[in-house]
Order: C-alpha cells, then structure tokens, then sequence
C-alpha cells in the first residue's frame, strides 16, 4: 500500500478538527506543553544548545523555522554516529504509532537493522494513537515504564513527570547536548516542550513550520479550468469557489470547509496571544462569529464533498481530482507527490485578510510533536539511552537517518540513483513509531520533483514570516489542565452544530462569554503569569 493511501486511512480523526480550525498538531494550546515554571532555586536551566548538524549541504538552505531544501539524497551520506550507541543490553520503548503495528524481527528486517547498527535490541511496544492516553495511564498506574517512553496525555503531567521521568539537565542543558550532536542539531525552543519545574526532562521531536496547516490548491485542475488561483479576500475565494463547484461532474471546490484557512483570514489568535498584558484566548476572539459564519456560509452552498462530516477521506479525494482544494499540512506536499499522476501539480494558498485590508496569518505549529522521556530507574543506563536517542534523531542526509527512516537497503528499500525507494514490504516495515522517541527536523526532500521542491521552498518563505505563534505554548497552567479539554470539547460541538446549521451563529458569543467568566479569564492570568516568569514578556 503506497504512503499517501496508507496515510489517508487513518487521518480522518484529525480532519473533523481541521474543518473547524484546529492546528495540525497534537495537543490543545499550553495543556500540550512542559512546564517553564521555575525550579526551586528560582532558575530554569539553560536550554540545550543548537548546533547545526555537519554533514552534506542542502540545494536550498533553511533557518531555525525553514527546512533545509534537498533535490536528491547525498550520493555519499555522513556518518553521524562513529560508535555504537547500545550496549548490548535490551531497550524497552513504548510508543505511539499513526500506522498499522508493524511485524516484530526477524519479519521486520528494517527492524532487525536497527537493532543491530545500534548495538542493543530495541524491544519496542507500538499502541495506536487512539488508545495511547489510555495504555499509557495504566502503564504509569502499574508502575511498568519501559526504558524510553513517549509521555501521553495524563492529570498533573508535571508531578507524574518528576515521579517517573530521569532528570536530564545535566547531561544536555547548554553546551553539554554537544557529546550528542544529532540531539544537538535540535533547535533550543523544541527543548521547551520537555522542561517541567525549570528542569530539562524530556526528548523533542522536532515539527514546527512543516507541521503547520495551509490549504492546497490543485494548479493542473485550475489551470484546465482557465482559472486563475488568485483572491485578495474572502468573498472572492468564496466566489471562486462557487464557480468552480460541480456536483454533477463529482468535483468541488474543496474537500471540507476551509474553517482554519478562513480564520487565518481573520487573524485569530493561534490558541493564546500575549497581548503585551495577558493572554488573549482564540475562543473569545470578536472575529469568531464572523468565521463561523463564513463557515456555514460555504457549507450552506455545498461547496465541499457531500461526506466531509461524515465520513472524511479528504487526501484520496485531493490526489484522485475530486476537489481543487484541500486542509493540510506543509509535510503532506511529498505524500501527495508519492502516486502522482501526469501533468499534477499543486501549492499552497497565500492568506490574505479576510476584508482585503493586508495579510492573513497561518497558524505556526508547536515546536515539537510531544516528547518523551527516560525511565528514572534507567538512571544507571542514561549515556547510553541518550546515545540511542541520537542515533534515532540522525538528520536527513546521513547513513543513520536511511536506517531509522527507510531500514535495511536492498529488503526495505532500494536505490534509485542515490534516492532511497520503499520497497513493498519496507514502507510498512519503517513505521516504528520511533520518531515519537527521538526525531530529527523534517526536511524539503522531493527526489524527482526540482521544481515542486522549489515551490514547497518558496511557499513557506512567504507564510512563515506572517505566521501566528502559540504564545501560551509549553506554560503551566492549573486550570488549563484541568478545563481545557471539556471546553475543547464543548467549543467544537458548538462550532460544528452552527456550521451544519443544527444552531445559529447568535449562540456562540453567550456560551463564549461564560467560558471566559468561569475559567478562561482565570486560564489567561494564570498563562500570563507564567509567560512573564519564563521571560518571555
């Protein structure tokens, strides 16, 4: 099964959340987040300190928030790790994973590869992501934490971190990450999301502006159409889309509602926006109802496929030609391009504000996707658990990272010039759900594809300046913790009722307000305080 259709089967979940404009990323504001608040003494330590990798240099080269660009994989990859990162001694992972669980070795060659080039068996335990909350409470209820775990969802995530997690401070804060130059190569504010009481106790996984959600447009499709992708505020994209819909002929315009997209339009808040005095919280925003409106607005004209609520399949529906337009992420343009078909070609829409008046803002995805974190009985284990880590967090364009990402050459994939292709097997065999463990940036890469590579290049550079942060991201708040997902839950139903029309728009500023009243104000001071704390302010 190719990636894109493999892919497709198991990101409905999130698409639901898409339509109504949440981020392409895990987690719901802060409550995803470590915690910045200060140790005991009053200090946080210092953040790990980046250091770009050495190692082949990129056609088109990026900075902290831009991928590095590649056209081909490096003929000749770096060797990042000179020495076995194990110990011979078994290492116990448990982990998430978004694909089927895969097969366990010998089955698994690129799995066996892995164990070996590291140097110790990676007994690794897959859960899929729906039910790793639950797995991972009971895990940490029974007292059975294997060395290496990636921390899900739980209560008081700070207290049950510091109970069972391994303090890493003083083996990777400041200068001292440069023993693990693949962990070194992780940009400092990632690190953020793994420091709880001032104290550095989890692993990123790098994610940032390729995880960050846009709407693709089919330019092959437009261009057959002698459509020109081009509006400079709502009405018109909305006009645009009527002219393109057909139901009849089975395409329209797009796959779901555009509900992010439209509220980046707006300028609403990415989650929090520091105001310069608190926290200004995205369900309160005066835009909101206009958003919402806008939404109904297009849902109301039929402008998106008839089972985008029910029953979401939005990539297939993309790729296959069903819609021009499609909810995604920056990291989803290679997935596309994976089956495509002659003459297909797409980018991404440019935000312009909603009225006409300047630029909209894309909302800038969270630093890291998560982390993980070691085992505090592991204590005896940490250099070489790290080591691992490092090995696992090898950047693209070394022989480390064809290891975690591809497996064994020849059983898992072959090369097509100096390009890594799956074989049948090896496309499901890499899916370990070892890049929740330890993960290097994502870059550019689009072997075949220049000019596509290129256009992904500039599409960010155009978007990334503009966009939105979470301002809130990795702060501790008491009350965030505890309301936040009953809010959550209870916003997106409202949200969903008034876009499908089961509610009106009237409904949503009274519920908004008392929100706010009840514990959003109290959300907002408490995320203040810690922003100021953390000093940020």
């Amino acid at each position: 099964m190719s990636e894109l259709t493999r892919r497709s089967l198991i990101q409905t979940g999130s698409v639901a959340a898409v339509a109504l404009g949440v981020p392409l990323v895990a987690g719901c504001g802060s409550k995803d987040g470590g915690d910045t608040g200060k140790g005991a003494d009053g200090k946080n330590v210092a953040a790990p300190a980046f250091k770009a990798p050495e190692g082949p240099k990129p056609d088109i080269a990026g900075d902290k928030d831009i991928p590095d660009t590649f056209f081909k994989y490096p003929a000749e990859p770096t060797v990042s790790v000179k020495e076995k990162a194990g110990d011979g001694k078994p290492v116990s992972i448990l982990t998430q994973t978004f694909a089927p669980v895969t097969a366990q070795p010998p089955k698994n060659t690129a799995w066996a590869n892995l164990n070996e080039k590291i140097g110790s068996e990676l007994k690794i335990q897959q859960i899929p992501a729906g039910e790793y909350a639950s797995k991972f409470s009971t895990t940490v209820a029974g007292g059975q934490l294997p060395d290496m775990f990636f921390i899900g969802e739980v209560p008081d995530m700070a207290g049950m971190v510091q109970a069972t997690c391994l303090d890493l401070s003083d083996h990777i804060s400041g200068d001292k990450i440069s023993q693990y130059p693949n962990l070194a190569a992780i940009p400092s504010e990632c690190w953020e999301a793994g420091r709880f009481g001032g104290r550095l106790y989890g692993i990123p996984s790098p994610r940032g502006a390729m995880s960050s959600g846009v709407v693709y447009r089919r330019d092959d499709l437009l261009a057959d159409k002698g459509v020109k992708a081009d509006w400079g505020n709502f009405q018109e994209f909305f006009d645009l889309a009527k002219q393109i819909n057909d139901p009849k002929g089975g395409r329209w315009a797009s796959t779901m509602v555009p509900g992010q997209y439209i509220k980046n339009m707006l300028g609403i808040p990415n989650f929090w926006k520091w105001d310069g005095k608190t926290m200004q919280s995205w369900w309160t925003a005066p835009e909101m109802e206009e958003a919402i409106e806008a939404q109904r607005k297009w849902a109301q004209a039929g402008l998106m496929h008839p089972d985008a609520f029910s029953a979401p399949n939005t990539k297939v529906w993309f790729s296959t030609g069903k819609a021009y337009f499609n909810p995604d992420s920056f990291s989803a343009w290679s997935q596309y391009w994976s089956d495509a078909p002659k003459g297909f070609d797409i980018d991404v829409c440019q935000i312009p504000a909603f009225d006409g008046n300047g630029k909209g803002h894309m909302w800038m995805s969270f630093p890291s996707f998560g982390r993980s974190a070691i085992n505090k009985k592991a204590g005896d284990r940490v250099e070489t658990l790290l080591k691992v880590a490092n090995y696992l967090a090898a950047p693209f364009g070394t022989k480390e990272y064809l290891d975690v990402k591809y497996g064994k050459e020849g059983s898992d994939y072959t090369l097509k010039g100096s390009d890594p292709v799956p074989t049948q097997t090896g496309g499901a065999n890499s899916q370990l759900g070892v890049k929740y463990i330890a993960d290097a940036r994502i870059a550019n890469y689009l072997p075949g594809h220049e000019d596509s590579a290129r256009k992904l290049d500039a599409s960010i550079r155009k978007l990334v300046p503009d966009a939105y942060r979470n301002d809130a991201v990795y702060l501790p708040s008491k009350t965030v913790e505890k309301k936040w997902d009953e809010a959550s839950k209870t916003f997106g139903a409202l949200e969903g009722d008034i876009v499908q029309g089961r509610k009106k728009v009237s409904e949503y500023r009274p519920i908004a307000d008392k929100w706010w009243k009840d514990y959003g104000q109290k959300m907002a001071d408490e995320l203040a305080q810690a922003y100021t704390d953390a000093g940020r302010g």
